[in-house]
């Protein structure tokens, strides 16, 4: 009876676990800029959008993705612990749908799924090569690295080690961006960048890392944005997406860009602004996830909204756009 006992356990664990389908509804958006037809915003052109929308209450709160190679398809992390993965389809080179949709629970070391909302609080992902990501989680903060490429979405979290500082900042304001550096003076280096863990001039904390060496920094503020999401370039700057989000104020995105060469220890950086814009002038919601791919030639941006699961007030968007610094 008692084996019995255990391996029915097991076997509702792993069903808990596995992939699970899921229908997602598609609204391609007209254009970026609601007042006019503008394809141009500064560096990036518009590759086309889309609104995701699904019956299943599951879906929502996307926080974190990564493209393929070829930008054929998209894995992202939602903030209260499952992966999301679908392919994208395109019409004359615009995003114009996405189809084969997937939810999973993101497991921990054990194969159990994380079980609550400050375990599973996952913020930021960024691909290592050979099938391997890492997931940096906010509430609970720590970072892990999960081997998709060998488990598929039922791969195990791995503790990544990390410095303890990234635990600071308020609560909800903790650690929103992840990744490693794979060109450049920081090769093999890892970033991650807190949302609002500020420093005494109130600029945001961010680190480097590589085995025991690590590299504080800080990113001079703008306006009222936070930090929540980065992106690497292969000449090693840094992408940075940050939103301006609250009861009081109309939704904000903005783009900057960091040079590798500005970061350094104890040192404060001032990115250049690429792009800044608010709702409801421009396709724009709680903007949390930003990803690189290349598509035939183009290093194209992906951005991605979290809808926070209120679907009656907010929207899951995923905007590409063309990178032409």
């Amino acid at each position: 009876m008692r084996l019995k006992l255990i391996l029915g356990l097991l076997a509702a664990l792993t069903l808990a676990a596995k992939a699970d389908p899921i229908a997602i509804s598609t609204n391609p958006l007209n254009g970026f800029a609601s007042l006019s037809n503008a394809t141009d915003f500064g560096p990036f052109l518009w590759r086309g959008g889309l609104e995701l929308t699904s019956s299943d209450e599951t879906f929502g709160g996307l926080s974190g993705l990564t493209l393929s190679e070829g930008c054929t398809s998209v894995l992202a992390v939602s903030d209260k612990g499952r992966w999301f993965r679908a392919a994208l389809a395109y019409e004359d080179e615009l995003l114009t749908d996405v189809s084969g949709g997937e939810l999973a629970p993101m497991l921990d070391s054990k194969g159990q799924p994380l079980a609550s909302k400050a375990n599973g609080d996952a913020e930021a992902l960024a691909g290592l090569g050979a099938g391997r990501y890492m997931v940096g989680f906010e509430r609970r903060t720590r970072i892990g690295v999960y081997d998709i490429g060998k488990a598929g979405l039922q791969a195990r979290f791995q503790l990544l080690k990390s410095p303890k500082a990234l635990a600071g900042g308020p609560r909800n304001g903790e650690l929103e961006s992840v990744g490693q550096f794979t060109e450049g003076d920081w090769k093999g280096h890892y970033l991650a960048i807190s949302e609002n863990n500020t420093d005494p001039d109130g600029d945001i904390r961010g680190w480097l890392w590589q085995s025991e060496k690590t590299v504080p920094f800080a990113i001079k503020r703008l306006e009222d944005y936070g930090i929540t999401d980065a992106a690497i370039l292969p000449d090693g700057d840094i992408l940075i997406l940050e939103r301006s989000f609250g009861a009081s104020l109309l939704p904000g995105m903005a783009i900057r860009r960091i040079k590798a060469a500005a970061i350094g220890m104890n040192m404060t950086v001032k990115p250049e602004l690429l792009f800044s814009g608010r709702a409801p002038f421009y396709a724009i919601d709680n903007m949390e996830g930003i990803a690189l791919c290349k598509r035939n030639g183009e290093t194209r941006l992906t951005i991605v909204s979290d809808n926070n699961f209120n679907t009656a007030l907010q929207r899951t968007l995923l905007l590409q756009f063309a990178y032409e610094p």
